[in-house]
């Protein structure tokens, strides 16, 4: 979507990451001049072919996607965490919810950033078919297949809703070309590409070909992905099959037990990363990372330089603070900034680096398995079988150490899963896609959003609709 020279796209022959929040200016270039013919989307190597699939990852784990700013907005866009009155200028915008027709808050040229290097994976055709460029070309369909429903869930209305769907998203498919100017689709039509992506992703990986490393998709983590895109469309017979994905991911990666709980988040790189619980991660290094002012350890923990993020005092009020192992994660012995009324907590699940490898180095958590438990609950509770959703959903909070639910299983759900996730980008898509509202109560300007509001579909940037003169901004934003 995002005009550039199709000589200079952001390759890396291994998973590296951006090194500051200014993504632009730091990322590593592969200059394709002399291996890549842009006339007919050939690469000259099924080496290159793999350098050029291994840049998507620099991109979709960028500062500006689901390196830091998914989770951000996800979480103070919601009623689960605010922006210190002590900060250093980020992330107020999310904040004070002051976007306005023409923002730009990040996710659409980014996520089209990602949709254009897999295009060029995808559409390859001088190399023979190969167990590897098979593979290869299924996984760029996973992840443009994720860019897709990213976007989609934030610039579109549900397909549930009824509401503005013609408003999808530009689908672009082929070989990446300035001067064709995509006008939106419908959303049902957007919802079909992300599907069809994910399953011929699915399908077409070789799950063993990355060596089951968890800073690579994998189809397992395609089928999490999938199963929450049924969950999100809605449509007959898409909760069963979001619960039949669901049940597959839970029974090929067991979840994570509560005992095992603390260290996954804190402990060093040996207890934290590369852990079946995790489905996949943002690779971080000494050499290569999101750095001082991107990485989210340096905002959520009380030792960060630009410590500000903090989770409400009513949210922390949820958990039973003597038998849920989840409220260990909760850093209640550093004081927060006296700034605030009421005050804030610290986080420990972002911490600002590693005891072996220094600041900045964890990897960065985007897929659990665990969602998968909650997907289904969901699913279930959507289909009417609130009595089974119930019945789950109280065993995993048994082994939590949290309170027997009851009462409307839906907010019940919603309330476990916001204990299990704060802070790891959940909390606004999850109200999104129940049609259900916030309302913060303090440390606050705007404090309350309906359901129903204009904020919960992003405008389209001013930048893409100056340039493209076939886009049509969402009724919202008009």
């Amino acid at each position: 979507m995002k005009a550039k020279n199709i000589f200079k796209l952001f390759f890396l022959g291994s998973i590296l990451l951006l090194t500051s929040c200014s993504e632009k200016d730091l990322q590593l270039e592969y200059e394709l001049a002399d291996d890549y013919d842009s006339n007919t989307g050939n690469i000259k190597s099924e080496d290159k072919l793999e350098y050029v699939t291994n840049g998507i990852y620099s991109i979709i784990g960028g500062a500006g996607f689901y390196g830091a700013q998914f989770q951000a907005f996800n979480d103070v866009v919601s009623d689960n965490v605010f922006v210190s009155n002590t900060n250093g200028g980020y992330f107020l915008t999310y904040q004070n919810i002051s976007w306005v027709g023409d923002s730009d808050l990040g996710f659409f040229n980014t996520g089209y950033d990602v949709i254009t290097q897999a295009n060029i994976v995808i559409n390859e055709s001088s190399l023979p078919v190969t167990d590897r460029t098979k593979s290869l070309k299924g996984e760029a369909k996973i992840l443009r297949g994720l860019a897709y429903f990213t976007l989609a869930q934030f610039y579109c209305d549900l397909p549930t809703s009824g509401k503005n769907q013609e408003y999808g998203l530009p689908l672009n498919l082929g070989i990446y070309n300035p001067n064709t100017k995509y006008s939106r689709s419908t959303v049902e039509e957007t919802y079909n590409q992300i599907i069809k992506d994910l399953t011929e992703g699915i399908n077409e990986m070789d799950a063993g070909y990355r060596q089951g490393k968890k800073t690579y998709i994998s189809p397992l983590a395609a089928k999490l992905i999938l199963s929450k895109v049924y969950l999100t469309r809605g449509k007959s017979g898409d909760y069963d099959k979001a619960i039949d994905l669901a049940e597959q991911v839970m029974v090929d990666q067991p979840t994570i037990a509560g005992d095992k709980l603390y260290d996954y988040f804190t402990g060093d790189i040996a207890l934290s990363e590369g852990q079946p619980e995790t489905l996949f991660e943002i690779e971080q290094t000494a050499n290569y990372n999101l750095q001082v002012n991107s990485y989210l350890g340096n905002f959520y923990a009380s030792t960060g330089s630009q410590k500000s993020l903090l989770v409400r005092q009513s949210i922390v009020d949820l958990y039973d603070k003597s038998t849920d192992i989840r409220y260990k994660l909760f850093n209640t012995t550093s004081s927060a900034p006296i700034s605030d009324v009421p005050k804030g907590v610290w986080l420990r699940k972002w911490p600002r680096g590693t005891a072996s490898q220094g600041n900045y180095t964890l990897n960065i958590k985007v897929l659990r398995a665990t969602e998968a438990k909650y997907i289904k609950m969901e699913a279930l509770a959507k289909k009417g079988n609130t009595s089974e959703a119930l019945t789950l959903l109280n065993a995993h909070a048994a082994e939590r150490g949290a309170k027997i639910y009851s009462g409307d299983v839906i907010s019940a759900i919603l309330l476990d899963k916001q204990k299990e996730f704060i802070s790891e980008g959940h909390r606004f898509l999850d109200l999104k896609r129940n049609n259900l509202g916030f309302n913060r109560e303090t440390n606050c300007l705007t404090c309350e959003v309906a359901a129903g509001s204009k904020y919960w579909v992003l405008p389209i940037p001013l930048a893409e609709m100056n340039r493209n003169p076939n886009m049509t901004q969402h009724p919202n934003w008009k």
